[in-house]
């Protein structure tokens, strides 16, 4: 099972599509996941691929398109969905009222942040970042990947982790899938964590995945928290660079 390419040549082609909304869902207090009927367009992604989203008549300073990851997977038919924070910006606010039915314009798919099935994979999350893993292990679980992945998922206060039912329904389904969790400001939080507290480091991956596997390691969330991840994963963990891959969520 091949779904990483040398070249461009190996990638589907990219278009531009307009697309009628299915659903949105709210996904924990400040996240959304939409998702879009891709039915009659050819639409291909890979695991897990990006796009660009434009809503019309959306005066942004920052533009009126994003670049979401994906959160779907390719296994699931038919459709694309992005998750995201809903920040008090034009295009988030017009994002988070779109209704079913109403449509908004995808270039794509685009990016090359893919998943290896030839591979142990360790994921290594932080807050929105966990938005193509989900995609990721979707598509290992439903193509019956026996590699293992691992995924170590930071956020803020615990009700913040996108997809935890999901998440803690796939690691059942499978020993070959493991999820752990880890919350930064419990204090912050009306709920009880009894869990592990803290940033991802170096002591908390060593402790829950043998590095001796040489699993290729993905890293997604804020910029400073990728920065962080890859100099950690390359020095005191000696990760080789050519076994990291990484997103940056820049959050607008």
């Amino acid at each position: 099972m091949r779904v990483l390419g040398s070249g461009d040549a190996d990638l589907p082609p990219r278009g531009e599509y307009e697309l009628p909304l299915l659903e949105n869902r709210r996904e924990s207090p400040t996240s959304r996941t939409f998702r879009f009927s891709t039915k009659g367009t050819g639409f291909r992604y890979l695991s897990n691929q990006a796009i660009r989203l434009a809503l019309p008549g959306v005066d942004d300073p920052w533009g009126r398109a994003r670049l979401f990851s994906l959160s779907s997977s390719p296994t699931e038919p038919d459709i694309l969905a992005v998750t995201c924070k809903i920040s008090d910006t034009p295009f988030k606010r017009a994002l988070a009222r779109l209704r079913p039915g109403d449509t908004a314009y995808v270039f794509g798919p685009v990016g090359r942040f893919l998943y290896d099935a030839s591979r142990p994979a360790l994921f290594l999350a932080g807050g929105i970042g966990i938005t193509p893993f989900r995609g990721m292990l979707r598509f290992a679980t439903d193509r019956g990947v026996t590699q293992p992945i691992t995924l170590l998922y930071s956020a803020r206060v615990p009700e913040e982790l996108v997809f935890r039912r999901e998440l803690d329904a796939i690691a059942r389904s499978s020993p070959l899938r493991s999820v752990h969790y880890t919350v930064t400001r419990p204090s912050d939080s009306s709920k009880t964590w009894s869990g592990h507290i803290g940033r991802i480091d170096e002591e908390w991956i060593s402790e829950v995945v043998d590095l001796s596997l040489r699993p290729r390691v993905y890293v997604a969330g804020l910029p400073e928290m990728v920065q962080a991840m890859v100099i950690l994963l390359e020095g005191r963990l000696n990760v080789p660079r050519d076994s990291i891959d990484f997103e940056v969520f820049r959050g607008y």
